[in-house]
């Protein structure tokens, strides 16, 4: 400028663009770590959906993410009209994820029957119950599962855990251990569940011991012959 070098309004515009730059590096450089750009939400919640793949290369103002701050969700069961006397009973419910097969409890999750449905009409086979649950981050609104709804607790019932059954041409048989290495495969009359337990109506006393763990690799091991030295199936 004092030679005349450059006009004082081309000075005062790269001025300008040097403290929006420096603004801009300053930010960066606080969020920057050797593993990356840190970007924090405006808001806290859930990741819903990623909307980059790792490595992409995004533009300024570009989505990235969905974050929910949905802290409830709506658990919608649909019960069979056949089933309607039993609604006044329902309290809770346990349900299964298909992705993963892992069982959730309403109770657990702080969940509460909140309505269901007090009349049925001919079009509709199925009458409605909701429950709200807390949102504990593993589940997906708009998730498909598998509802058991629980009604009165039953009591005096021969229950096992329902990991314990082996389902074979729609027949169910556990493995009860009858000595150190030995089991027996009982088939077994079942009973009402809840996705947990099952009850049993005949094929196992109380006080016996039961595989609830791993009757799938016995059984495979039986049929290769590669069950332990004393161990046997009858």
């Amino acid at each position: 400028m004092k030679d005349n070098i450059i006009s004082q309004k081309s000075f005062q515009e790269t001025q300008l663009r040097y403290k929006n730059a420096q603004t801009t590096f300053n930010m960066i450089e606080t969020n920057y770590t050797a593993g990356g750009h840190k970007i924090m939400s405006p808001i806290q919640g859930y990741i819903k959906n990623v909307m980059i793949s790792e490595g992409e290369h995004v533009e300024i103002g570009q989505p990235i993410a969905i974050v929910s701050q949905n802290r409830k969700l709506i658990l919608k069961a649909e019960l069979p009209q056949k089933y309607f006397s039993k609604l006044k009973s329902i309290s809770s419910a346990n349900f299964i994820t298909a992705h993963d097969s892992k069982i959730y409890s309403t109770n657990s999750l702080n969940g509460k029957l909140i309505s269901y449905g007090k009349s049925a009409d001919n079009n509709a086979y199925y009458i409605p119950v909701n429950f709200e649950i807390d949102n504990n981050g593993e589940i997906i609104p708009g998730l498909f599962v598998e509802v058991l709804l629980k009604t009165n607790v039953m009591r005096d019932a021969l229950v096992i855990p329902y990991s314990a059954l082996i389902e074979e041409q729609e027949n169910y048989f556990a493995y009860v251990q009858t000595s150190g290495e030995g089991f027996q495969k009982r088939e077994l009359k079942i009973g009402v569940n809840d996705g947990m337990n099952v009850q049993i109506l005949a094929g196992i006393k109380e006080g016996e011991r039961v595989v609830t763990k791993g009757a799938y690799q016995i059984k495979l091991a039986t049929m290769s012959g590669k069950m332990p030295a004393h161990g046997h199936e009858h």
